[in-house]
């Protein structure tokens, strides 16, 4: 699979933006040109091909194409980047066409996120992706595998090149899997723990929004932030202290993009999980970005794709500080205006998400009789417990903070009986 050499800061790219029938909008394209960007090579020219229909075998006309292998006869470049997805005729065509290197925004970006993998179950997320799609394109790309084995052994009866390859593939795909089933329940096991000791709040949002500046400025942390596409893939997890004290786990995760590759998705599933298992989502949005409306139903419509769409959201409008006119800042429905980089509107941010998480809690003195333990021990889960004693009917009174939602779950799976209830002081 030929991907980006990063060791080379060199690499000439010369970037094909088609724009056809199915294009989003013209935008799109500054998004494509960061992402060339994001990869360190350079970029040596750029040419706009606009089509009424595509071409099932090489995507753009033959007239195109010529243009192109005039460019290539005149400019001096190492790669063809095209902004649409090619399918693998369609690259092998071109490639063979053009005599050139050719990739697609797919690549483009299973490229990027493999030069920001940092830790194991990371860079085998973005292996899996890459095999995934390679798979889908496999010609004679595999047999340094081969090579490296020795190939004693390897072939079986009768067993083409290509047939090797494939294996040797489905071989390397199920290892990978395999490693990260493991990961996946260390991190389910990790996941609960976290859910059994304090509320979890998980930060979205589009790529480069603001996510882990935010995350740094509400938890105190210095994790690596950067004004670049997909700085964090890894899940980080910190403490965050509300309002009322009390702490809560906020976790950052891999920023989204327009038409995030399924391989991509499928790969991160165990990473995008603790969405799943959120008690509140923070979607943060780049209200300096023109395209605001487009990347929030980006980001919408993963959240939908991996069912944490019913998880609680609040909207959290960063970079303020970005916007000249305070009239020009976006309508967005119960927004919270913040820049994260400045501090600016912190404060409210964190009394929202108290309000969100903790709900008002009334004072009760619950009685239970002595073998009921198992609600006493969810009634210290669910509740501040302020005094607990025996009275003299030999009935276990506890006096607790509670909110309604909890003590209806209390109500409705045990038998208890609240003698008295005022409304907690804070």
């Amino acid at each position: 699979m030929r991907l980006i050499n990063h060791k080379n800061p060199k690499i000439r790219t010369h970037l094909v933006i088609v724009n056809g029938p199915d294009s989003p909008f013209a935008n799109d394209n500054e998004e494509f040109i960061s992402l060339v960007l994001s990869t360190g090579s350079v970029i040596s020219g750029i040419t706009y091909i606009n089509v009424r229909a595509y071409n099932r075998n090489t995507l753009i006309g033959k007239g195109k194409i010529d243009d192109l292998k005039t460019k290539i006869s005149e400019e001096e470049f190492d790669l063809l980047v095209f902004s649409h997805d090619l399918i693998a005729s369609q690259e092998r065509n071109l490639e063979k066409i053009l005599k050139c290197p050719v990739i697609d925004r797919t690549r483009l970006i299973l490229d990027i996120f493999a030069k920001r993998a940092k830790s194991s179950a990371g860079k085998l997320q973005v292996e899996l992706a890459q095999l995934n799609h390679l798979s889908t394109r496999l010609v004679r790309g595999w047999t340094h595998l081969e090579r490296q084995k020795g190939g004693i052994g390897l072939r079986g009866p009768g067993e083409k090149q290509l047939e090797t390859d494939r294996r040797l593939l489905g071989v390397r795909i199920k290892s990978i899997k395999s490693r990260l089933k493991k990961i996946e329940v260390q991190r389910s096991v990790n996941r609960k723990s976290r859910m059994k000791s304090a509320k979890t709040v998980a930060l979205v949002g589009y790529t480069n929004a603001g996510k882990s500046t935010l995350f740094n400025a509400l938890t105190s942390s210095e994790t690596y932030a950067a004004d670049q596409m997909f700085a964090t893939l890894d899940p980080l997890f910190r403490p965050l202290k509300l309002s009322s004290k009390d702490e809560v786990i906020m976790s950052d995760t891999v920023g989204f993009i327009r038409e995030l590759p399924e391989t991509l998705v499928q790969a991160f599933l165990s990473t995008l999980e603790e969405l799943c298992s959120a008690d509140l989502i923070l979607h943060v949005l780049d209200v300096s970005n023109r395209n605001l409306y487009e990347n929030k139903h980006s980001v919408e419509k993963v959240l939908k794709q991996i069912n944490a769409h019913n998880v609680p959201v609040i909207n959290v409008c960063n970079k303020i500080d970005l916007i000249r006119n305070q009239s020009e800042i976006f309508s967005i429905k119960d927004g919270v205006q913040v820049s994260a980089q400045n501090g600016l509107g912190l404060d409210e941010l964190i009394t929202k998400i108290s309000n969100v998480l903790e709900p008002k809690r009334t004072l009760k003195r619950i009685k239970l009789e002595l073998g009921q333990s198992r609600v006493r021990s969810e009634i210290y889960q669910l509740s501040k417990v302020i005094e607990e004693k025996v009275n003299n009917e030999n009935e276990i009174e506890i006096l607790c903070e509670i909110d309604d939602i909890s003590y209806e779950r209390l109500k409705k799976n045990e038998k208890i009986e609240a003698i008295q209830s005022k409304i907690a002081n804070h």
